[in-house]
């Protein structure tokens, strides 16, 4: 009876839909109505197959913590040359857990509403790598489950009869990772209908603050939409911003010239200031709401989204460390992972949140993601409690470590604009974190101990954000390879040098 109580209260924070269908753009919770099956099994995307027997669930949903235990070698310290004493240490970092895949499956009918409409399937996370299909075809998935990805299912949809969305997650293998990782559908789903032609792209909106003082801010705004209307060259939008109390504080319409030999694009929608701004910082973490209205050519609304940021302004220096709003401030935190212990890693809310008060309380103000992008849910939170944020990407620049399907050469130019666009505009982030401990491999693509792939990195990430220095955290033990007393390569290619334990 706990049991389903809990789940009852996670789910009820979870239910309410983003966005409405006056916006241009409908945001719907598709977190619930789903079946899951333990293991792999034959004909799961197929609309014929029969998942009567399956178990109904909700999400966020972690397979993995509900899996058989698998009891440590009885010898931790035996000759690892052996196969079977290898595996079962690295099941020692997985919690113990068993391995494996599984399988999720839905069933609904399509809104007639959504006819002429471009539908999208957005997932935050499958742990550790996804298949997702509708209606028997894959429609896309991920190789690297601690960032999201959407799926088109526009020209898939049957108006009528059922619909079956099929998910496949697999834990991958033990050495996939150092740490419980879990399993399945572990971070939301929604579903997104847009007009087809004229909408906004994914994670679209950029939103800087770069001049800040108590009597005045300006506030840049770009945006990156698509409009495929052949004779629409001079877009019209709305730029409204909010303060906590709902008081508007800015509102302009703009005109934005659009090139159509590039249907998609970024533009400069408005910079602008604000008077006497409500700074954010941790004690006072204020949020402003920006709301972005895009309009079609007959003036009727064709999408809207909105987004919270906060006026901040931040800089490091060796003379003085860390500023925020211009006063030193000493970064107090952790570095924890993304799970919630005995909760497994199923993002819920309400847990994450109190996690967050517990910190505040203890008097820590400072969270670095360990060592990989935490949810959607954690980012907002740490806005709205004033915990500043040392954004982690990656624990090692491998194939192993980034998933296992893909080598890691192919997987970051996918993952890392993602991952930027996704967090930039949350004032909590203070610093991006390419990955951990990278400088202690020896295996690194162009065998530089990383600095090549740190600067290929920092030139992609640059494209998306210019507003915080890049880091990657370095084991002390090791330095330069040739001396054996200068610092490491890597360390000196890196705007910040970060350490973890201590010399």
């Amino acid at each position: 009876m706990k049991h389903k109580l809990l789940s009852a209260l996670i789910a009820f924070t979870l239910a309410s839909p983003v966005f409405a269908a006056d916006s241009g753009r409908t945001v719907e919770n598709f977190n619930f109505g789903w079946k899951f099956h333990a293991g792999d099994t034959c004909g799961a995307p197929d609309r014929s197959f029969n998942d009567s027997r399956w178990t109904p669930v909700s999400l966020p949903h972690d397979f993995q913590i509900s899996q058989p235990w698998v009891a440590p070698a009885a010898d931790e310290k035996a000759d690892m040359t052996n196969s079977a004493a290898n595996t079962r240490s690295r099941l020692s970092a997985r919690a113990f857990k068993e391995m494996g895949a599984g399988w999720y499956r839905k069933t609904f009918r399509a809104d007639p509403s959504w006819k002429g409409r471009r539908v999208l399937l957005d997932f935050e996370g499958i742990m550790l790598t996804g298949d997702v299909y509708f209606n028997g075809s894959r429609v896309g998935g991920t190789d690297y489950g601690y960032l999201g990805f959407e799926a088109d299912i526009t020209p898939l949809i049957d108006f009528d009869g059922d619909n079956i969305v099929a998910v496949r997650a697999d834990t991958g293998k033990p050495e996939n990772s150092r740490w419980y990782t879990g399993g399945g559908l572990y971070r939301n789903v929604n579903l997104i209908v847009t007009d087809p032609r004229l909408h906004f792209t994914r994670h679209p909106l950029r939103i800087t603050t770069p001049d800040v003082s108590d009597s005045s801010a300006s506030v840049v705004i770009d945006a990156e939409l698509t409009n495929a209307i052949k004779d629409y060259k001079e877009i019209r939008v709305l730029a409204e911003i909010t303060d906590t109390d709902g008081q508007t504080v800015s509102s302009r319409t703009l005109t934005l010239p659009f090139n159509r030999r590039q249907r998609t694009n970024e533009y400069r929608v408005d910079s602008l200031r604000i008077a006497s701004p409500r700074l954010w910082d941790c004690d006072s973490p204020h949020l402003y709401t920006l709301s972005l209205t895009l309009f079609a050519p007959d003036g009727k609304v064709a999408d809207r989204i909105y987004e919270t940021f906060g006026i901040r302004s931040i800089e490091y220096s060796p003379d003085f460390g860390f500023r925020l709003n211009g006063k030193k401030l000493l970064l107090k935190g952790i570095a924890n992972h993304h799970t919630l212990g005995a909760l497994g890693a199923a993002a819920y809310p309400a847990a994450i949140e109190k996690r967050i008060r517990i910190l505040k309380d203890f008097g820590f103000n400072h969270i670095r993601c360990s060592h990989n992008p935490y949810s959607k849910q954690f980012m907002d939170l740490c806005d709205r409690y004033g915990i500043l944020v040392v954004d982690e990407l990656y624990d090692k620049w491998t194939r192993q470590n980034a998933g296992g399907r893909k080598e890691w050469m192919e997987q970051w130019p996918v993952d890392l604009p993602e991952w930027v666009r996704r967090d930039r505009n949350h004032p909590s982030v203070i610093m991006w974190s390419l990955g951990n401990e990278l400088q202690m491999l020896w295996n690194l693509p162009f065998a530089d101990w990383g600095v090549t792939p740190y600067r290929l990195q920092k030139t992609l990430l640059k494209r998306y954000d210019t507003t915080r220095p890049l880091t990657v955290a370095m084991h002390p033990r090791y330095c330069d390879v040739n001396t054996d007393s200068l610092p490491a390569p890597l360390a000196l290619a890196t705007d910040i040098a970060s350490y973890n334990y201590r010399y």
